[in-house]
Protein backbone atom coordinates (compact mmCIF):
# COMPACT_ATOMS: atom_id res chain seq x y z
CA UNK A 1 0.00 0.00 0.00
CA UNK A 2 1.57 3.63 -0.70
CA UNK A 3 1.84 5.92 2.17
CA UNK A 4 -0.58 8.99 1.86
CA UNK A 5 2.81 11.20 1.87
CA UNK A 6 3.96 9.37 -1.36
CA UNK A 7 0.26 10.18 -3.39
CA UNK A 8 0.79 13.60 -2.53
CA UNK A 9 4.86 13.77 -4.48
CA UNK A 10 2.63 12.12 -7.60
CA UNK A 11 0.16 14.57 -7.46
CA UNK A 12 1.55 18.11 -6.95
CA UNK A 13 4.05 17.93 -10.28
CA UNK A 14 0.87 16.65 -12.05
CA UNK A 15 -1.37 19.92 -10.40
CA UNK A 16 1.22 22.34 -11.22
CA UNK A 17 1.51 21.57 -14.28
CA UNK A 18 -2.45 21.61 -15.01
CA UNK A 19 -2.20 25.08 -13.23
CA UNK A 20 0.70 26.50 -15.75
CA UNK A 21 -1.28 24.89 -19.06
CA UNK A 22 -4.45 26.69 -17.76
CA UNK A 23 -2.20 30.07 -17.02
CA UNK A 24 -0.80 30.11 -20.43
CA UNK A 25 -4.18 29.14 -22.11
CA UNK A 26 -5.79 32.27 -20.04
CA UNK A 27 -3.02 34.55 -21.07
CA UNK A 28 -3.25 33.33 -24.94
CA UNK A 29 -6.69 34.46 -25.22
CA UNK A 30 -6.46 37.59 -23.43
CA UNK A 31 -3.90 38.59 -25.29
CA UNK A 32 -5.17 37.16 -28.68
CA UNK A 33 -6.84 40.37 -29.34
CA UNK A 34 -3.82 42.72 -28.76
CA UNK A 35 -1.95 40.01 -30.77
CA UNK A 36 -4.07 40.48 -34.13
CA UNK A 37 -3.50 44.36 -33.76
CA UNK A 38 -1.22 46.07 -36.26
CA UNK A 39 0.63 49.50 -35.46
CA UNK A 40 -0.23 51.97 -38.32
CA UNK A 41 0.92 55.49 -37.70
CA UNK A 42 0.30 56.26 -33.93
CA UNK A 43 -2.06 53.90 -33.62
CA UNK A 44 -2.89 50.05 -33.49
CA UNK A 45 -5.61 48.71 -36.09
CA UNK A 46 -7.15 45.74 -35.38
CA UNK A 47 -9.91 43.53 -35.23
CA UNK A 48 -12.94 44.23 -37.83
CA UNK A 49 -11.54 47.72 -38.00
CA UNK A 50 -8.36 46.44 -39.93
CA UNK A 51 -9.88 44.01 -41.87
CA UNK A 52 -12.25 46.94 -43.17
CA UNK A 53 -9.62 49.35 -43.62
CA UNK A 54 -7.33 46.46 -45.23
CA UNK A 55 -10.39 45.69 -47.51
CA UNK A 56 -11.72 49.52 -48.05
CA UNK A 57 -8.19 50.58 -49.35
CA UNK A 58 -5.69 51.38 -46.86
CA UNK A 59 -3.73 53.88 -46.04
CA UNK A 60 -4.45 55.32 -49.98
CA UNK A 61 -7.85 55.85 -48.21
CA UNK A 62 -7.76 56.65 -44.57
CA UNK A 63 -4.50 57.68 -44.03
CA UNK A 64 -3.52 56.80 -40.43
CA UNK A 65 -5.47 56.18 -37.40
CA UNK A 66 -5.85 59.76 -34.79
CA UNK A 67 -7.70 57.21 -32.07
CA UNK A 68 -7.37 54.49 -30.87
CA UNK A 69 -9.51 52.12 -31.01
CA UNK A 70 -13.16 53.57 -29.18
CA UNK A 71 -16.16 52.48 -27.70
CA UNK A 72 -19.51 53.04 -29.27
CA UNK A 73 -22.88 52.82 -27.74
CA UNK A 74 -24.41 49.57 -27.53
CA UNK A 75 -21.41 47.59 -27.52
CA UNK A 76 -20.09 49.07 -30.82
CA UNK A 77 -16.57 50.30 -31.22
CA UNK A 78 -14.81 52.75 -33.83
CA UNK A 79 -11.60 54.46 -34.95
CA UNK A 80 -11.07 58.06 -36.80
CA UNK A 81 -8.76 58.41 -39.42
CA UNK A 82 -6.79 61.48 -40.52
CA UNK A 83 -8.49 61.63 -44.20
CA UNK A 84 -12.47 62.45 -42.70
CA UNK A 85 -13.01 58.55 -42.69
CA UNK A 86 -13.86 56.80 -39.57
CA UNK A 87 -15.16 52.60 -39.09
CA UNK A 88 -17.60 51.75 -37.07
CA UNK A 89 -18.58 48.11 -35.93
CA UNK A 90 -21.08 46.46 -34.12
CA UNK A 91 -22.55 43.61 -33.33
CA UNK A 92 -25.00 42.58 -35.95
CA UNK A 93 -23.72 45.17 -38.75
CA UNK A 94 -20.02 44.14 -39.09
CA UNK A 95 -17.60 47.14 -39.99
CA UNK A 96 -18.14 49.94 -42.13
CA UNK A 97 -16.49 53.22 -43.87
CA UNK A 98 -18.10 56.25 -42.89
CA UNK A 99 -16.67 59.50 -44.60
CA UNK A 100 -16.59 63.11 -45.93
CA UNK A 101 -20.03 65.13 -46.05
CA UNK A 102 -22.09 62.09 -45.49
CA UNK A 103 -19.92 61.44 -41.89
CA UNK A 104 -20.72 64.83 -41.00
CA UNK A 105 -24.53 64.74 -41.41
CA UNK A 106 -24.38 61.59 -39.55
CA UNK A 107 -22.13 63.54 -37.10
CA UNK A 108 -24.90 66.45 -36.87
CA UNK A 109 -27.45 64.01 -36.53
CA UNK A 110 -25.95 62.32 -33.18
CA UNK A 111 -23.60 59.23 -34.78
CA UNK A 112 -24.83 56.13 -33.76
CA UNK A 113 -27.32 57.25 -31.11
CA UNK A 114 -29.55 59.02 -34.01
CA UNK A 115 -32.59 57.66 -35.56
CA UNK A 116 -29.76 56.54 -38.26
CA UNK A 117 -27.94 54.03 -36.26
CA UNK A 118 -24.74 52.22 -37.13
CA UNK A 119 -23.95 51.96 -41.00
CA UNK A 120 -24.44 48.98 -42.53
CA UNK A 121 -22.64 49.82 -45.72
CA UNK A 122 -19.73 51.48 -47.10
CA UNK A 123 -19.80 54.43 -48.68
CA UNK A 124 -21.06 53.77 -52.56
CA UNK A 125 -21.72 55.25 -55.72
CA UNK A 126 -25.36 56.87 -56.26
CA UNK A 127 -27.20 58.52 -58.99
CA UNK A 128 -27.11 57.54 -62.76
CA UNK A 129 -24.04 59.23 -63.58
CA UNK A 130 -22.41 58.08 -60.19
CA UNK A 131 -21.10 60.91 -58.94
CA UNK A 132 -23.60 61.25 -55.79
CA UNK A 133 -22.34 58.81 -52.80
CA UNK A 134 -24.55 57.06 -49.80
CA UNK A 135 -24.26 55.04 -46.92
CA UNK A 136 -26.86 53.26 -45.87
CA UNK A 137 -28.00 52.89 -42.16
CA UNK A 138 -29.90 50.45 -39.79
CA UNK A 139 -32.62 53.14 -39.27
CA UNK A 140 -32.25 55.04 -42.82
CA UNK A 141 -29.63 56.32 -45.31
CA UNK A 142 -27.29 59.06 -46.07
CA UNK A 143 -27.47 60.59 -49.34
CA UNK A 144 -25.11 63.31 -50.81
CA UNK A 145 -24.34 64.79 -54.73
CA UNK A 146 -22.66 67.66 -55.67
CA UNK A 147 -25.52 69.86 -56.32
CA UNK A 148 -27.50 69.21 -52.85
CA UNK A 149 -25.25 68.33 -50.00
CA UNK A 150 -25.81 65.73 -47.77
CA UNK A 151 -29.39 65.03 -46.06
CA UNK A 152 -30.45 61.85 -44.03
CA UNK A 153 -33.69 59.77 -45.66
CA UNK A 154 -35.74 57.76 -43.08
CA UNK A 155 -39.22 55.81 -41.92
CA UNK A 156 -41.96 56.34 -44.05
CA UNK A 157 -40.73 59.21 -46.04
CA UNK A 158 -37.39 56.94 -47.03
CA UNK A 159 -40.01 54.04 -47.94
CA UNK A 160 -41.97 56.00 -50.44
CA UNK A 161 -38.69 57.55 -52.25
CA UNK A 162 -37.03 54.09 -52.50
CA UNK A 163 -40.50 52.64 -53.61
CA UNK A 164 -40.10 55.40 -56.31
CA UNK A 165 -36.60 53.81 -57.44
CA UNK A 166 -34.48 56.56 -54.60
CA UNK A 167 -32.56 59.48 -56.08
CA UNK A 168 -32.80 57.62 -60.13
CA UNK A 169 -36.38 57.85 -59.93
CA UNK A 170 -38.47 61.05 -60.07
CA UNK A 171 -37.57 62.39 -56.83
CA UNK A 172 -34.13 62.80 -57.22
CA UNK A 173 -31.95 63.65 -54.46
CA UNK A 174 -33.01 64.82 -50.83
CA UNK A 175 -32.43 69.03 -50.89
CA UNK A 176 -33.75 68.86 -46.90
CA UNK A 177 -33.75 66.73 -44.09
CA UNK A 178 -37.05 65.88 -42.94
CA UNK A 179 -38.94 68.57 -40.75
CA UNK A 180 -42.44 69.15 -39.54
CA UNK A 181 -45.23 69.86 -41.87
CA UNK A 182 -48.82 70.09 -41.29
CA UNK A 183 -49.42 67.61 -38.35
CA UNK A 184 -47.06 64.97 -40.11
CA UNK A 185 -43.61 64.74 -41.58
CA UNK A 186 -41.67 65.98 -45.04
CA UNK A 187 -38.77 66.21 -46.92
CA UNK A 188 -37.67 67.95 -50.01
CA UNK A 189 -36.43 66.11 -53.01
CA UNK A 190 -35.25 67.58 -56.40
CA UNK A 191 -38.42 66.59 -57.90
CA UNK A 192 -40.71 67.57 -55.10
CA UNK A 193 -42.20 67.40 -51.61
CA UNK A 194 -42.72 63.67 -49.82
CA UNK A 195 -45.37 64.07 -46.94
CA UNK A 196 -46.04 61.87 -44.24
CA UNK A 197 -49.30 61.88 -42.42
CA UNK A 198 -49.87 59.58 -39.12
Amino acid sequence: MTSPRRRNRSYRPAARTALAAAALAATAVLSSGVASARPIGAFDVGGAIEAEYDRAGGFAVFGNPTTPESDAARGGKFQVFERNNSIYWSIGTDAHQVGGAIRDKWAALGWENSPLGFPISDEQKAGRDGAGRYNLFDGGSVYWSPKTGAHAVWGAIRDTWTSNVAEKGRYGYPTSDEYDYQGGKAQDFQGGKIVWKP
